[in-house]
């Protein structure tokens, strides 16, 4: 959020949320895509799968669907790239007044 002034508010909230949903894009959501792929793949093998429910598979519903997925794929990743844009540029314009300092996910803290 920003007011006319050009400020711009930025909270915990946001960087934990930010960083929770490129956590998504990156781990379950990507590796549930890539699975959903792999077993629609795998049934449209006539040595998997077949009979007319099989053909109409392999010859509409996943042909359809396996373009869908390349569509939500394209579209996450651009998310991602927009997401990892603003957390760098929030970053990067919290930490330059106080550049001498160490970024807070640097801190040796593992002995807390």
């Amino acid at each position: 959020m920003s007011d006319v002034s050009g400020t711009v508010k930025v909270t915990a909230d946001a960087h934990l949320h930010i960083n929770q949903l490129l956590s998504l894009i990156n781990g379950p959501l990507n590796d549930t895509l890539s699975q959903i792929t792999s077993h629609g793949l795998a049934l449209t093998d006539q040595t998997i799968w077949s009979g007319p429910a099989a053909s109409l598979f392999a010859g509409s519903v996943w042909p359809e669907l396996q373009n869908q997925l390349g569509t939500v794929t394209s579209a996450l990743s651009g998310l991602q790239s927009q997401v990892s844009g603003v957390l760098n540029s929030i970053t990067a314009a919290g930490s330059s007044p106080l550049s001498g300092l160490p970024v807070v996910s640097s801190l040796p803290i593992s002995n807390l």
